[in-house]
């Protein structure tokens, strides 16, 4: 296969949406724990209160925190890869869709699951109707994937995959969008 000899071009996560979703789970986590901690002591009577939102905020920042530690790890580094050209693919870890068999690729909330909640993911809907769903950890900006997608796959995808993507955007949105992209390349 030619394919070996390209290098992937690599999506990459913004550190300091990174550092935000870290403060934002391991931080309620902690001021959990310093409210029940307050609390306990029984100076206050609003101690039922910090009780009350102690626990909240431990059982909340305890859930994020969980859920966003692969963000926080190397594999949080680089989203996902897309290897160009006609026979192209997109990969991230073990999951990957030839980008000739997209039938709808979106960033969105994937709705059956716990993570989507709290979490935006790519969602990639195949010809053969499977859905592959990459995890952002919420660390990728949406401009930064749609940059991707219009830069790198969208000259592949089929003519069904084009105008799904273009109805997911005004005519103005997705002009601002390519003006700015091609911009800064």
């Amino acid at each position: 296969m030619e394919q070996t000899n390209i290098q992937p071009i690599k999506i990459k996560s913004r550190m300091l949406f990174r550092i935000w979703g870290f403060l934002g789970s391991a931080g309620i986590g902690l001021v959990g724990l310093w409210l029940l901690i307050e609390a306990l002591k029984f100076e206050s009577k609003y101690s039922i209160f910090y009780l009350g939102g102690g626990l909240l905020g431990i059982v909340y920042g305890l859930i994020t925190f969980l859920i966003f530690c692969p963000a926080f790890t190397k594999k949080g580094d680089v989203i996902f890869n897309i290897i160009e050209g006609k026979d192209g693919r997109l990969f991230s870890g073990k999951k990957y869709v030839d980008i000739k068999d997209i039938k709808r690729i979106r960033m969105g909330r994937h709705r059956y699951s716990f993570k989507g909640i709290f979490l935006m993911d790519i969602l990639i809907e195949t010809h053969e109707n499977k859905v592959v769903r990459i995890p952002t950890y919420n660390i990728l900006p949406e401009p930064e994937f749609y940059k991707a997608v219009e830069l790198h796959i969208f000259p592949y995808l089929t003519e069904e995959a084009r105008e799904d993507w273009i109805s997911q955007f005004t005519e103005v949105q997705r002009k601002a969008y390519l003006e700015k992209f091609h911009q800064n390349t």
